[in-house]
């Protein structure tokens, strides 16, 4: 008696556990460890199963970070919507990024590890529309940053000496290499038992404020941070 079909639900739990153990070799064992067998393994059945969900190992890789950026642009609109001034904003957004990266460890880490293949690797192949949607889900983040950025400035009476997608993307450099410093275990090795991440994100807020020409505004005062 053949296997009896499952239903769309069951269909659709199984993809994500495929993509769940995904997510876990790529955040602990790199993307050169992500494997159709090694998936198999991971879920306890044969790489044919996984076929059967998925034409390869790149179309796993693009469909779990395209679901880690969805998840990161909603938490970051959540965060950004409770507050109403440009500053408050700006600040809710570095915040709720950092809280992202620390709850979800290994989105963050799968999502910014440096060998994994780019977009243009797959320009021309059956992925290219597929890898472009990774590509735009991730521009989705940098837009959020660049739009908040802008009415940030706006609101001090500054302006960049330099496009500000450029400045968000820089923004979103630093955030991340803080976070791997944190990860990777340097910043406890240089400053034991201190917290740096607070610090840093009044930094970056500093730095946006005095980087515009003309008129830029003394140092921000800073809040009580939460324990980040």
């Amino acid at each position: 008696m053949p296997p009896k079909e499952k239903t769309p639900a069951e269909k659709a739990a199984e993809r994500q556990r495929i993509l769940d153990a995904a997510l876990d070799i790529m955040a602990t064992e790199g993307y050169a460890s992500l494997t159709m067998r090694r998936l198999g393994q991971k879920i306890g059945a044969s790489a044919t199963k996984i076929y059967l969900y998925f034409v390869n190992k790149d179309q796993v890789y693009l469909s779990v970070i395209i679901e880690g950026y969805h998840k990161l642009q909603t938490h970051l609109q959540e965060a950004v919507a409770a507050q109403t001034t440009p500053e408050d904003q700006l600040e809710a957004f570095l915040r709720a990024y950092v809280e992202f990266a620390r709850s979800h460890p290994a989105y963050f880490q799968a999502m910014v590890q440096k060998k994994s293949p780019s977009q243009s690797q797959y320009a021309g192949t059956p992925l290219e529309e597929t890898a472009r949607a990774k590509f735009e889900s991730g521009l989705e983040v940098l837009t959020l940053a660049r739009q908040l950025l802008d009415a940030y400035l706006e609101e001090k009476g500054c302006h960049l000496t330099l496009p500000s997608d450029k400045a968000a993307f820089f923004l979103l450099v630093f955030l991340n290499g803080l976070l791997n410093s944190y990860h990777n275990g340097l910043v406890e090795e240089v400053f034991p038992g201190q917290n740096l991440l607070s610090a840093c994100l009044q930094l970056l807020k500093d730095i946006c404020n005095n980087f515009g020409l003309p008129g830029a505004a003394g140092t921000l005062t800073p809040g009580s941070p939460p324990n980040l």
